[in-house]
């Protein structure tokens, strides 16, 4: 549906190594073990009281550099808790879905069927302009990459109506997975048996449940979605 240039790829994937690997020198210069340095930078973040909208601006700036949108997702709920951690991605993973189908509609080109390999893609664009809610719902649901959805829909110009109602409720499960995924993370606890790791030490159980409850919801609403979109195309 969409390639991001390897070159691209390679570029953004240096920039964030050099960035990581510059964060790291400086806590190893001043005398911090790997750990520590974790620990420092989870206390700083998760306690700010303007963190949670610092970490919305990334989110939506996240467009612009590929890097996956599910570790985000995850770590929202690690240093937010799970509400504050959903409510913070919500927004997030919404404006930053918005950005990326607008810059994919605005460079893409005005005839999506100009060459043989856009033909192929007639029937989906057919099925995401005529039915874009259900479409974009069950693309959503199904945990399929979240760019590829956002670029998707922007190079395919799948109607932003059908496409905001079908991303806002379609991130749902998903969000509501990997916050949750993210909140079970007892990061203090695993941080402090660093040495002496055990998965038993990393998850909180009651936490990892419900994740896994969510993932089961979520798989419902796939299944619901698919049968009311071919409901649909049969009219």
């Amino acid at each position: 549906m969409i390639g991001i240039p390897t070159r691209t790829k390679w570029i953004v994937g240096l920039v964030w190594l050099l960035a990581l690997t510059a964060g790291l020198a400086w806590g190893w210069s001043r005398g911090l073990s790997t750990p520590q340095i974790l620990v420092a930078v989870h206390q700083v973040v998760s306690t700010h009281p303007l963190a949670p909208l610092v970490f919305i601006v990334i989110y939506t700036l996240r467009a612009f550099t590929f890097f996956p949108a599910m570790f985000l997702t995850i770590a929202a709920g690690s240093l937010f808790g799970f509400w504050i951690g959903l409510v913070a991605t919500l927004f997030g993973e919404n404006l930053s879905a918005h950005t990326a189908y607008g810059i994919a509609r605005f460079f893409g080109t005005s005839n999506p069927d100009s060459d043989e390999a856009q033909q192929r893609l007639a029937p989906l664009r057919r099925a995401l302009r005529m039915h874009a809610f259900p479409t974009v719902l069950t693309l959503r649901a199904s945990y399929l990459p979240f760019d590829l959805v956002n670029f998707g829909c922007g190079l395919l110009r799948v109607p932003w109506p059908g496409f905001a109602l079908g991303t806002l409720i379609g991130l749902l499960p998903p969000m509501l997975t990997f916050v949750s995924f993210g909140a079970s993370v007892e990061f203090e606890a695993f941080t402090a048996n660093f040495d002496d790791f055990r998965p038993a030490n990393l998850f909180n159980e009651t936490q990892l449940l419900v994740s896994a409850a969510l993932m089961a919801a979520s798989a419902l609403i796939v299944w619901f979605a698919q049968a009311h979109r071919r409901h649909l195309t049969r009219r």
